[in-house]
């Protein structure tokens, strides 16, 4: 009998999910089912008993793509009768995987205790804070390290070296010595970034992995990770980097159960550091590899297929040096049998200029959509290199002058838009950053921003002169900062500023409006950002010129010269009743009925000269002859390009394109002098994209609904950041040292847990604690922390050689949501399972209504720990670290399922409001809810609640 995940499956698919021992590489062209092969070689695994869910590691390109594979996994499961617990399986990208281990295992490396991961934006702004230690000043041709003239430019090129130095482990030691003067700069900037960041207790991405791979290496850790999984897949392997390689190799070293599955013809990310040898030198690194193509496209039409393959063939790819082809020989066509409508499935747009042709484009959109072909506007994708507005400016006027609406959200512009430009004019007013206080504004970034700050403030003089509620806020406030003294201080920061500005117009009215008020959102995360950065606690006499020259010529400058992006709502990424504008990068692995691919007359640049300069000190020498890698690169460029479409598939220019493109352009039929009638036959109807399921926790999003559901549609829905941290110093102080003692006890080396080396753990991490941005702590509490952890130890050594796990993630995928929590601590002794929580509190009385909410929050995690694991827990307890008698400490509950059920059923309830966006509020909260809430004066001015319910 054929087993239930071989079911619609292709013959090569079939096999792909079959061959589940040794090493596999899956060739995987563009529509070929390759997720569906992906989910259903999974669920084969499990289903087979070959490996146990949290045995499997599947590593994704994308957060969201392993959001979008855990979900179809689960429903093809449900839907093939399949009903095994996937909780377990570490689906996620490789840096997520990265830190997923070092998590469990960060007491073996140079990280504390909450360490801070480095995204993109906030790498750069490390180095920007660093700058004069890494970078250094300018040469005297007045250029930094000799090559970039101005500070984000070298921000910039600096952190494309430094991250291919870290993810190729070049050896710097050595590069620190050359004869080149700009490799022995750059190996020592590496050196001191290194060095900072460990010192700050942060981590980049590359820095990860490397660390992540030192753990691999390391005697204990390393066979423990590897020892625990069985099988190892890794998507979009032709953009891993040197790295990722290694530590794949290294996850799979104990089976060898290694399956890497891509396309090198959509090998994108030279420019972050991959390299597609990886997936071409897999047959030669690994002899007994089976090599598997699924080569039949089911996405899109016969003649755009035929288009597109024919198009990638017209090139040499053969590597006339020896070694491995630059390209798997393969050709993409349609399924066997397929019947396809005959309507022009492949055209052109040739404009005579760049009006004409964004005209001609427009146009194309209007009819598709008068003649019924397609349903909306979200149907097609325009695809460019890049989408800022000199590239994409042409095509978004003509849209416009259409009426036709689009989305555009990475074109770096949201430093365009009113109410940001607005918010920043009133903050450099009240700051008093104008004239002289600008100090030196001839840069020519300051000078942009500066000059678009001063239209902002022209506009709001015009549009609120004086008086009105916005200048008398404004004045108030100007008049506060400029009345301090040298050693005055106000409880003040500039994200407390931007919230009080939400209370009047015209702010208050552009809150109405969701993406104007999330572009509001992103400036407090900013602003948040800035705060923790550069220390300001709280606006002082001492503090405000510098805090203002930080603000507005650093960190403001910064995001400004570069651009940052809007808001995109990772719900909702393609609205509807919008044309999609991407860059082909974003448009990678998506898929629309209609593309639209411009850019065909931009020269495409490789990113050579990183890996000629780093070249002599890698491990590997050069892949791809120099001379070639732009004509590869364009080529797999295009080729993601043209491969998105599924109905129709439009090449656009105004100048000739590039010779490249000859073979696919020269006789396209060109718009409007195409067969309309055959394409009025046509419809193509919408497919609804299903974001994946989101993750909803106990505190934080049950217990901060209850208390407010206004608080949880500012800071949970829309995303706005608090002013001021609520993270609790103490308590995690006294949590993470505990936590640091399990992780001990786990490794076998509860012997090491004495005075000194629980010393050693709590000023750890009480200094990478008092780094970040958290309430103070007194010498007192400090002590008192110490206490509170030395008697948890004494009293409970010999209870500690039951601990099983600790911090365990206890997520349980739902219907429609993925219930997600942390318990502190699971403990088995003979058959019994324990669930302990940590308080850092003496122990309340008894009655006090907070114990009902601690005991509804085990229950929740004892229900996820039955679901996940079909074992009831025996005993759920809270343990009070503040109590030195352990009697007192332990507050045990029996299991008793008909509170479990309720807690579950309410949870529900609570989350089904939450996904309705029901966030009206009926009652008002507690005092000290609005007492200590950013938006008390914008639900004031909301009549939300009255001043009086609010003092």
């Amino acid at each position: 009998m054929t087993s239930p995940v071989l079911l619609d499956l292709n013959p090569e698919q079939s096999i792909a999910v079959s061959t589940t021992e040794g090493p596999v590489l899956l060739v995987a062209g563009p529509g070929a089912g390759k997720t569906l092969t992906l989910v259903r070689r999974t669920l084969h695994l499990i289903d087979e008993g070959l490996a146990k869910p949290d045995q499997i590691v599947l590593c994704t390109f994308t957060e969201k793509a392993a959001l979008e594979i855990r979900d179809r996994l689960r429903s093809n499961a449900i839907d093939l009768g399949l009903a095994s617990d996937l909780s377990g399986l570490r689906t996620g990208t490789i840096h997520g995987i990265c830190h997923e281990f070092i998590d469990i295992y960060r007491h073996l490396t140079p990280l504390g205790n909450g360490f801070e991961v480095l995204d993109d934006l906030t790498q750069k702004l490390f180095l920007n804070d660093n700058f004069d230690v890494i970078v250094g000043n300018k040469d005297a041709n007045g250029k930094y390290l000799g090559k970039w003239t101005t500070r984000w430019t070298a921000i910039e090129g600096t952190l494309k070296y430094i991250d291919k130095m870290t993810e190729e482990m070049v050896d710097v030691a050595s590069m620190s010595h050359s004869v080149d003067d700009f490799q022995r700069e750059i190996a020592r900037a590496h050196s001191s970034y290194e060095e900072l960041l460990f010192e700050e207790n942060k981590i980049d991405f590359s820095h990860l992995q490397t660390l992540f791979l030192s753990l691999l290496q390391d005697p204990i850790a390393g066979p423990s990770i590897a020892g625990s999984i069985r099988y190892v897949m890794v998507d979009e392997y032709q953009d891993t980097n040197y790295v990722q390689e290694q530590i794949v190799e290294r996850l799979s070293a104990s089976t060898h159960n290694l399956c890497v599955v891509g396309d090198e013809d959509q090998a994108l990310y030279r420019f972050r550091g991959a390299t597609v040898r990886n997936i071409l030198e897999f047959p030669e690194n690994h002899r007994d590899a089976t090599v598997i193509s699924l080569t039949t496209n089911y996405r899109s039409h016969r003649d755009i297929i035929t288009a597109y393959d024919s198009w990638m063939n017209s090139i040499d790819w053969e590597n006339h040096t020896g070694g491995p082809s630059f390209r798997f020989d393969k050709h993409i066509s349609a399924p066997d049998g397929d019947e396809f409508p005959d309507y022009p499935a492949v055209f052109a747009i040739w404009g005579t200029n760049q009006k004409d042709e964004g005209k001609r484009f427009a146009d194309l959109v209007r009819f598709l959509l008068d003649e019924g072909i397609i349903e909306d506007p979200s149907q097609v994708a325009l695809l460019l290199r890049s989408v800022q507005s000199k590239h994409s400016g042409a095509y978004l006027d003509a849209l416009d002058r259409a009426g036709i609406p689009w989305f555009c959200p990475r074109a770096r512009g949201y430093f365009e838009n009113d109410e940001v430009m607005t918010a920043l004019a009133c903050l450099a007013l009240v700051l008093d950053w104008i004239g002289d206080n600008r100090g030196d504004v001839t840069a020519r970034a300051i000078g942009n921003l500066a000059r678009a700050i001063d239209d902002a403030l022209e506009t709001l003089a015009r549009d609120f002169p004086n008086p009105s509620p916005l200048t008398s806020l404004l004045q108030s406030i100007h008049s506060q900062l400029g009345g301090l003294g040298e050693e005055d201080v106000i409880d003040l920061r500039p994200a407390d500023i931007v919230y009080q500005l939400l209370a009047v117009d015209p702010f208050l009215g552009w809150m109405k409006n969701e993406n104007r008020a999330r572009n509001l959102a992103t400036l407090t995360t900013l602003l948040d950002t800035f705060q923790r950065y550069y220390r300001f606690p709280v606006i002082s006499g001492r503090n405000i010129g510098t805090l203002r020259m930080r603000l507005f010529n650093s960190f403001f400058r910064l995001l400004h010269d570069g651009g940052i992006n809007e808001y995109e709502d990772p719900d909702n990424p393609f609205p509807k009743g919008h044309v999609q504008v991407m860059t082909i990068h974003q448009a990678k692995g998506l898929e629309f009925p209609v593309v639209v691919v411009g850019s065909l007359a931009v020269q495409v640049n490789a990113g050579k000269e990183i890996d000629r300069v780093l070249g002599p000190y890698a491990n590997r020498p050069v892949f791809e002859p120099e001379n070639r890698i732009t004509e590869f690169d364009r080529m797999r460029l295009h080729y993601v390009a043209f491969s998105r479409a599924q109905k129709i598939l439009v090449l656009t220019s105004t100048d000739e394109p590039k010779n490249h493109f000859d073979p696919i352009w020269q006789g396209l039929p060109q718009w409007p002098h195409v067969e309309k009638d055959l394409l009025s036959a046509q419809g193509f109807h919408l497919h609804d994209r299903l974001p994946p399921k989101k993750g909803y926790s106990f505190t934080g999003d049950l217990k901060v609904y209850e208390t407010c559901p206004r608080q949880y549609e500012m800071f949970r829905h829309l995303d706005f950041t608090p002013s001021r941290a609520t993270v609790i110093f103490f308590g995690l102080l006294v949590h993470q040292t505990i936590e640091d003692v399990h992780r001990l006890v786990l490794d076998g080396r509860i012997d090491e847990v004495t005075n000194e080396r629980i010393l050693q753990m709590f000023e750890f991490n009480y200094r990478h604690l008092a780094k970040q941005d958290v309430g103070p702590i007194t010498p007192q509490a400090k002590d008192a922390a110490l206490r509170h952890v030395n008697d948890y130890v004494r009293n409970n050594r010999e209870e500690m050689t039951r601990v099983i796990e600790t911090e365990v993630d206890v997520s349980l995928e739902k219907d429609d949501y993925i219930l997600v929590g942390a318990v502190d601590l699971v403990m088995s002794d003979q058959g019994s399972l324990d669930v302990l929580d940590f308080k850092a509190l003496r122990r309340p009385k008894d009655g006090d209504p907070i114990l009902d909410t601690y005991y509804q929050q085990l229950c929740v995690y004892a229900h996820i720990l039955e679901q996940r694991h079909g074992r009831r827990p025996d005993r759920l307890v809270l343990y009070w670290t503040g109590e030195p008698d352990r009697d007192r400490a332990v507050m045990e509950f029996d299991y008793r399922a008909e509170d479990v059920t309720a807690a579950i059923d309410h949870f529900d309830e609570v989350v089904e409001k939450i996904r309705s966006r029901d966030f009206a509020v009926v009652d008002p909260p507690i005092d000290s809810a609005c007492k200590n809430c950013d938006f008390t004066p914008y639900c004031i001015s909301t009549g939300t609640i009255t001043a009086q319910e609010a003092s």
